[in-house]
């Protein structure tokens, strides 16, 4: 009986019909992980552009309607980041530097990370914009 068994076992460890299938369980599981891992990386690189950019925006718009209301300021952040993350904290205050007076944008989000190799991670994306407040007179 074991003597049929050992032949058995000895005729399916030469044959190669699956191999192939085998080792593309094996190694695509890998490769799609890593895929996945690189795509998720490149994507928060790519939120972290559009939360600098929204932060430099809020400051701009600052600077052409000194007048814009804190709210007004947080409610434009808000509408342009909540799509990344919803833990997004802004705040907004004024200083003085001299004899020029400005407002200073903080934004603070958390954006997770989504693939499956990478979601227990997050990163927090910090940014500051200063703007001055200039009194137009025409």
């Amino acid at each position: 009986m074991f003597a049929k068994t050992r032949i058995i076992l000895r005729h399916f460890a030469r044959r190669k019909d699956g191999a192939t299938a085998v080792e593309f369980a094996i190694m695509g599981s890998v490769m799609f992980g890593v895929m996945f891992g690189f795509f998720d990386v490149a994507f928060a690189l790519y939120v972290r552009n559009n939360f600098n950019h929204a932060v430099n925006a809020a400051a701009r718009e600052v600077y052409v309607d000194p007048d814009r209301k804190n709210s007004e300021i947080k409610a434009d952040l808000a509408a342009r980041l909540t799509k990344y993350s919803k833990q997004i904290t802004t705040s907004v205050s004024t200083s003085t530097s001299g004899p020029v007076e400005y407002k200073v944008i903080n934004v603070q989000m958390t954006y997770h990370y989504k693939s499956p190799l990478l979601n227990k991670f997050s990163v927090t994306l910090k940014g500051e914009s200063r703007a001055p407040i200039l009194d137009y007179q025409i």
